[in-house]
């Protein structure tokens, strides 16, 4: 029998009859303020679960679906969360330092006021998600930012290689120290960004000359 307890209070919010949370279902439970610090919850399933301000210090949360799940004030910090499903879940305010999210799902993830920094989000699918947070040093490599809402975040010193950025809106984003090529921004809405060189206009054509109208 496993107890799953209140980070705080200490008081039993769940039982389960299992030697190990790996795999297990608690799709639905209300586990507000839970204490999942590292433990092994690889496979298990939190579909719609209740999980604000959990704590995930150091858990193992290999392909876990949190599809839909509440997560807002969650405390994420070194979970190894790769290839989850996080599809429309809520995770605004949530603090999720050095953490690996890896070839996970996020699309239409409600991520405002998130804290990344130096997470790993290679090869994630976040399109239509709203990414208005702190995403400093973080490994957006590859990673599927179509249609996403990064306008005003933090993208300081960020990897953005080959990041897929089309119709993405990145108003007023900080880009400084980023690693991306202009090329990414064509079909984005970057207007303002600022970045190695301070502000930008990405695909503003330049002015032409007066003498120029004169043939």
């Amino acid at each position: 029998m496993i107890e799953i307890k209140h980070k705080v209070s200490g008081e039993v919010l769940h039982c389960v009859d299992a030697d190990s949370l790996e795999g297990q279902s608690l799709a639905g439970v209300k586990l507000a303020g839970a204490d999942f610090s590292a433990r092994n919850l690889a496979g298990a399933n939190f579909r719609n679960a209740d999980l604000r301000k959990a704590d995930f210090t150091g858990a193992q949360c290999q392909k876990v679906s949190f599809y839909e799940a509440s997560l807002g004030g969650a405390i994420l910090d070194k979970v190894v969360a790769t290839e989850c499903d996080f599809t429309e879940a809520n995770l605004e305010g949530s603090h999720a330092h050095e953490a690996d999210f890896s070839k996970s799902v996020f699309r239409y993830a409600h991520l405002a006021q998130c804290d990344f920094t130096g997470s790993k989000l290679a090869n994630a699918d976040l399109s239509v998600a709203d990414l208005r947070g702190n995403l400093s040093k973080t490994d957006l490599y590859q990673a599927d930012l179509r249609g996403s809402k990064l306008n005003g975040a933090v993208l300081v010193s960020a990897d953005l290689s080959k990041a897929k950025l089309d119709g993405a809106n990145l108003l007023g984003a900080d880009l400084s120290g980023a690693h991306y090529t202009p090329d990414q921004f064509h079909n984005a809405r970057a207007t303002g960004v600022i970045g190695r060189r301070g502000a930008q206009q990405v695909a503003k054509k330049p002015k032409r000359s007066w003498w120029q109208f004169w043939g």
